[in-house]
């Protein structure tokens, strides 16, 4: 048998001194990469560059960017680190049309703020001015406008806030695809029951009630399908949907018409004979 070559201890101890050596450093290079990070950021913390210096807002259509700014109390100059998020975005959410807000920082010196808008569901006619209702019911007094807004409908006749805010609540469960069909909405006020009166996109005119609404409008696309534009009459949306044509109804009355002219000349022609 061949003989087996013996390692002796000093043989050993090279390796593992080195092996030691090896462990030393790189345990060396960790300590000294976290000291170097640390030394970094108290300088990034001490120093201007932690400083706010970009306020980024997003998502604002109706509220005003300056006004946003101005609520969150957030001021270039400040440590971005000083700021309570989570308040900030409390006193944004104090907006009437400010559904929700985020506010969140961005390395290494922009406040991020994120806003989520209320839908405007509709408008209500008062004179010459339009008043936008949000999708929670609110009706903006002060947010008035004299331009015919085409982003919803408008409304008619609605002198009770009470049923606004119900109707915009119906509104708020609409599809899109619908909603976006409705020019004018009028309240039937001769009636007890809640009837409206809508005008559509399509030149179709629709008989309903604020109860039930957003149920009772939810065929009104398979529905309206079946009817001709150029006839004229009522689409029933309630509980059973039912289009009511007027167009026997104006035969008749311009028939009725056709016979009073010609009896009206009649009469004038026996009077001439007459009088000759």
């Amino acid at each position: 048998m061949p003989d087996k070559k013996v390692v002796t201890i000093d043989d050993r101890i090279p390796a593992l001194k080195e092996k030691r050596k090896k462990r030393s450093n790189r345990r060396l290079i960790i300590y000294l990469s976290i000291f170097f990070i640390l030394i970094l950021m108290v300088i990034y913390f001490q120093s201007p560059l932690s400083h706010v210096r970009n306020i980024q807002v997003d998502g604002n259509v109706h509220v005003d960017k300056e006004e946003i700014i101005n609520a969150s109390e957030i001021q270039e100059g400040i440590s971005i680190w000083n700021i309570d998020t989570g308040k900030t975005a409390a006193k944004l959410k104090e907006f009437t049309e400010v559904e929700d807000a985020a506010v969140s920082r961005s390395f290494p010196s922009t406040i991020q703020i994120d806003i989520d808008e209320y839908k405007r569901m509709a408008y209500v006619e008062t004179g010459d001015q339009y008043i936008p209702i949000l999708k929670n019911g609110e009706v903006l007094h002060d947010n008035t406008t004299s331009v015919l807004p085409a982003d919803a409908p408008v409304l008619q006749n609605f002198e009770e806030e009470r049923l606004l805010k119900a109707f915009a609540q119906e509104l708020s469960q609409l599809g899109e695809g619908i909603l976006n069909r409705i020019s004018e909405v009028s309240y039937v006020q001769e009636e007890d029951s809640g009837s409206l009166v809508l005008y559509m996109n399509d030149g179709i005119e629709v008989a309903t009630t604020i109860h039930n609404f957003a149920s009772y409008m939810s065929s009104y696309p398979s529905v309206a399908r079946e009817i001709s534009p150029n006839t004229p009459g009522v689409l029933h949306m309630k509980m059973s949907p039912y289009f009511e044509s007027t167009e026997e109804e104006t035969d008749e009355t311009e028939e009725s018409e056709g016979i009073e002219e010609t009896e009206a000349e009649s009469a004038g022609e026996e009077e001439n004979v007459e009088e000759e």
